[in-house]
């Protein structure tokens, strides 16, 4: 899948996986810094996105860290952020997948809308892997366990004990009734959804059966705050995954949630919905 995005998404992606990397290699910014030949404060600068690195100090950072094959990801997203302005770009090794899970790693409010399943975040083990194996089936060059590990990762943003994201997920009611897998995959899947939403961080609406013309029919789409307000709406095609974050676009999509919201029921209301879902399981 292709994926489009610019240079405000590949600031904060970069960001991301330099902190990443350089935790998961036991360096901190003392370390990682003079061996690239910057005081700690300069690259301290790297990781909050006040500057960028050059493309040789960050092929030699990634070799220090022990990660030479993430180079051409880290410098496709460097070209992108070095764009001026709003400019877009499709770099060419840029998997739309991890792109998303490192926006998403760091947002403090994550808004979705799915109309079709129940949304990745809050899926279990069992319907992860269903709609994976699925997808491998008809698509090449698919690593499923690579996938679904992935895949489940990501709960760490609503469940992490340190300022966990806030969770506002509305879905359709058929996304409850879709069998994905055996009837006690759908029971758990069912289960895990009513105790997901015992979290003081996790909301989810569905917008009943009844519910005829909304303002969301075209599909599935996310919508990420971050601590400084900045915002990006994402969505994805079978072939493409586009970013926006230009501040009219993104407020379109904040008013598409809003309406979905007030069409939905309320979460009280929503949990009788799943648990009668869940009841009335052969």
């Amino acid at each position: 899948m292709q994926v489009t995005f610019g240079p405000q998404v590949a600031r904060r992606v970069l960001r991301y996986e330099l902190v990443r990397l350089c935790t998961q290699a036991g360096k901190n910014p003392t370390q990682a810094g003079e061996r690239i030949g910057i005081s700690r404060v300069g690259f301290t600068h790297f990781l909050s996105g006040k500057n960028l690195p050059s493309r040789p100090a960050l092929e030699v950072l990634m070799d220090y860290l022990g990660r030479r094959d993430r180079i051409p990801h880290m410098l496709d997203l460097l070209s992108v952020a070095k764009l001026k302005g709003d400019r877009q770009a499709t770099p060419s090794t840029m998997g739309d997948f991890e792109l998303f899970v490192g926006l998403e790693a760091t947002a403090t409010t994550i808004e979705v809308f799915d109309p079709m399943l129940i949304t990745g975040l809050l899926q279990t083990d069992a319907y992860a892997r269903e709609l994976i194996t699925y997808h491998a089936s008809i698509t090449l060059d698919v690593d499923i366990e690579a996938s679904v590990n992935l895949r489940l990762s990501r709960k760490s943003a609503l469940t992490r004990d340190t300022n966990p994201a806030e969770l506002w997920c509305v879905l359709e009611e058929q996304a409850l009734h879709r069998p994905v897998g055996t009837p006690a995959t759908m029971a758990d899947q069912l289960d895990h959804l009513l105790e997901m939403t015992k979290r003081p961080n996790v909301n989810l609406q569905v917008i009943p059966q009844e519910v005829g013309v909304h303002p969301a029919l075209q599909g599935a789409f996310f919508l990420l705050r971050f601590d400084d307000d900045w915002r990006v709406a994402y969505e994805e095609t079978r072939q493409f995954a586009y970013y926006y974050d230009k501040p009219a676009t993104v407020e379109d999509y904040g008013k598409v949630v809003n309406h979905l919201r007030h069409l939905a029921l309320n979460p009280k209301r929503s949990r009788a919905l799943i648990a009668k879902a869940r009841k009335d399981l052969p």
